[in-house]
């Protein structure tokens, strides 16, 4: 009878899907794809059609759906791969990157004092694979002649050195117990100028004079620039240092005698980057005072400073001149 034909009808064949495993170790941060084929019921095989890839821990891993994986730490992830009904799963195993050796760069370093440069470290695991996210501890061997930076020191970031001083150190870096060197060198490459006029007057100028309160008694006062230098320094990065030295007096009037008493003295100072120009004029930005600039013109023995005031729209008009030793 017909509706008997049906319960004679052969089963349909049993399929399942075969994940084919990595040939290699699989580890944090690698990238690596897989394929999958349709497995019948006798073991045969066949490729081609479409899979859907997902992953159990996206954690671990993160599926891009074409079969290639983002492997984000290290884990066992289960893939899973879908043909039509068909489903099949892969253990992958991913490793933990050990720290094989670390690289700085530059690993030779030949700087004037006063320079400022960033040291990197390249830190690498297995198969040369780079590793990131990894505390990375600089060091220098003598601090006299170089400092950098390291999260236990803080000078501008981790890998920021400063060259303090004439010598030659070793740069660390560690990582894991896996330490980089680098070798620095310093010279001292200053050239000092002695400030020589004060807005155009020459030292000592007298710039400001009035009756002022000293412990509660008023007293007439007097306060004078005096002295101050500019420091050119640097191989890499030609720096600058100004400074303006102040005292204050207190005038005393004896008779026909005129008698100065030193009641204070203070400093304007700044430093920072200088650029210069195809004529020789210098463009400086402050590194200690933000937003601060100045500029200075040649001379024939130094320069003309136009120094902006900190915090005003003011300038000193400052002449330097080359201290001879």
């Amino acid at each position: 009878m017909i509706a008997c034909s049906d319960a004679s009808a052969p089963p349909s064949p049993a399929l399942s899907v075969r994940i084919i495993p990595l040939a290699d170790s699989a580890f944090e941060g690698d990238v690596i794809r897989l394929a999958a084929t349709l497995v019948g019921e006798s073991g045969a095989e066949s490729g081609g059609a479409p899979v859907t890839w997902s992953v159990s821990d996206t954690s671990l891993a993160k599926s891009a759906g074409d079969g290639s994986f983002a492997l984000l730490k290290p884990g066992t992830e289960r893939i899973i791969a879908r043909i039509g009904a068909a489903t099949g799963t892969y253990d992958l195993v991913i490793g933990r990157l050990a720290v094989k050796r670390v690289e700085l760069t530059p690993n030779t370093l030949s700087l004037g004092r006063g320079d400022r440069i960033q040291v990197s470290a390249r830190v690498l695991g297995q198969g040369d694979r780079v590793i990131t996210g990894r505390s990375i501890a600089f060091t220098s061997d003598d601090s006299l002649v170089a400092v950098i930076g390291s999260p236990g020191n803080v000078i501008g970031g981790p890998g920021f050195l400063i060259a303090t001083g004439p010598g030659s150190t070793t740069i660390r870096a560690s990582v894991d117990g896996v330490t980089g060197i680098a070798h620095a060198g310093v010279v001292i490459a200053d050239t000092t100028f002695a400030l020589s006029q004060y807005n155009g007057s020459p030292l000592p100028v007298l710039i400001a004079a009035d009756t002022v309160m000293f412990n509660g008694v008023p007293e007439f006062d007097e306060v004078y620039a005096e002295s101050g230098t500019m420091v050119l320094s640097g191989l890499m990065q030609l720096r600058y240092q100004l400074d303006v030295r102040y005292s204050q007096y207190h005038v005393v009037r004896t008779g026909n005698t005129i008698s100065r008493e030193l009641r204070f003295q203070q400093r304007e100072f700044d430093r920072g980057v200088a650029t210069a120009g195809a004529n020789g004029t210098l463009a400086m930005t402050s590194e200690f005072i933000f937003p601060l600039d100045h500029t200075a013109a040649p001379q024939a023995d130094g320069f003309q400073v136009h120094y902006r005031i900190p915090g005003s729209d003011s300038f000193l008009d400052l002449r330097y001149r080359r201290q001879i030793p």
